[in-house]
């Protein structure tokens, strides 16, 4: 990520570079040469320039008094995966708190299906205490006995394997597994509702949409 404030304008159709689509707004300034420059080092592309939109939607910031707007942010994607963007554009309905507009690509990418891994419970551990891990050592030596007695020479892998082995299965028998707990939402259903009436109160009551931003954060 990097704050280049660039203004990087459109690319002529008769230039070589790949970094600048055909797309963006006109108006440029010096910091897009810094910006094009480490595009094209790392072969990379500007997203929100490759798709032709109305211009409401390629400015990506509005100054305080709403007269300035420019396009200065950016999503980049590298070169070898650019034929994934489906789309490239900005929300200036969005409300995000800010001066910048809500910008979002598209990308369609198929990748690879993995096997999905049974997950391993883990165990009770606050149950192994006092009397039950008196129990639990007496258990796991007593196993360990008898693993020693049934193998006078063994490899350490061998070794590790037996340990491993003792260790869980004397454990699983006395304390068992945690059981897997709901996640919470980290955003309450309150929370949501006082969000619906801040984006209600923007633009129309500026003191009310106060009170419900700070009252969201």
């Amino acid at each position: 990520m990097g704050d280049f404030n660039a203004k990087v304008g459109r690319q002529e159709p008769s230039t070589t570079s790949f970094t600048v689509g055909l797309y963006g707004l006109e108006e440029t300034n010096e910091a897009s040469e810094q910006l094009e420059d480490f595009y094209l080092e790392h072969e990379m592309a500007l997203a929100n320039t490759m798709f032709k939109q109305h211009p409401r939607r390629l400015y990506t910031w509005t100054s305080p008094d709403g007269n300035t707007r420019n396009q200065i942010d950016y999503i980049s994607i590298v070169q070898k995966w650019k034929t994934s963007l489906m789309n490239c554009r900005i929300y200036p309905g969005a409300d995000c708190d800010t001066d910048h507009q809500l910008l979002v690509a598209t990308v369609k990418v198929r990748l690879a299906k993995r096997q999905r891994q049974h997950s391993i419970q883990p165990l009770n551990l606050e149950e192994l205490r006092e009397e039950k891990a008196v129990q639990f050592a007496a258990e796991v030596s007593s196993r360990f006995m008898a693993l020693e007695a049934a193998h006078d020479e063994v490899t350490p892998e061998d070794l590790w394997k037996g340990t491993k082995t003792v260790l869980l299965k004397v454990a699983r028998e006395m304390i068992g597994s945690v059981k897997s707990q709901k996640k919470k939402k980290w955003i309450s259903d309150n929370t949501y509702t006082v969000i619906r009436e801040k984006r209600e109160a923007k633009g129309k009551d500026k003191n009310r949409y106060q009170e419900l931003k700070a009252e969201v954060q």
